[in-house]
């Protein structure tokens, strides 16, 4: 409960700063592999990552705030006879920092991006020689993120480019997100 409560104290100071600003009204779309490591890394292999955001105040010409939703899972056997999996999802919000560059004749646009937000975990373990020692555990956790990118324009409403994200979910689990995104305006 303190968690929620927290989430929702850190949106509401979010979108009140974020009226000053223009609604800019941008969805995207995300896949990447999701590299995980920490302990929970040594246990499982990493695996496909997908996303989907909206970026909906901007706040001047260069700070932004929007939200996403994360998904990612992996499985493995850390020990002959037992299959371990994880799945993690998480709501994350997020302050964006971006600026207009040229490469070559090419118009791009870098951002770096911090964001704060609640994961969900479920961790199964299952042991198929004896399967009353079968378990599974969820758990949500209070984790951060921090990454950036570059977009490229195609016309007027759509862009495409790559992104990479650090998850620090928990002390035990982090994952390491490079991923091709795929944004429209509306």
């Amino acid at each position: 409960m303190k968690k929620i409560i927290a989430m929702l104290i850190v949106l509401s100071v979010c979108g009140t700063t974020a009226i000053a600003g223009e609604m800019k009204k941008e969805g995207s779309l995300m896949l990447g592999y999701g590299i995980t490591s920490g302990d929970v890394g040594d246990l499982v292999d990493s695996g496909i990552a997908f996303g989907f955001g909206y970026e909906g105040y901007q706040i001047n010409d260069t700070l932004s705030i929007g939200g996403e939703f994360f998904y990612t899972s992996g499985d493995g056997t850390p020990i002959v006879g037992i299959d371990y999996s994880i799945s993690t999802w998480g709501l994350l919000p997020y302050l964006k920092a971006s600026k207009e560059i040229s490469i070559g004749d090419n118009k791009g646009n870098l951002y770096g991006l911090f964001g704060m937000g609640i994961y969900g975990i479920t961790q199964d373990m299952k042991v198929p020689s004896v399967p009353a020692l079968n378990a599974s555990v969820s758990s949500s956790e209070f984790g951060v993120n921090i990454g950036g990118g570059i977009m490229f324009p195609m016309g007027d409403a759509m862009k495409i480019g790559g992104d990479i994200r650090y998850h620090l979910v928990a002390s035990n689990l982090k994952y390491m997100v490079p991923s091709a995104k795929f944004t429209y305006s509306f």
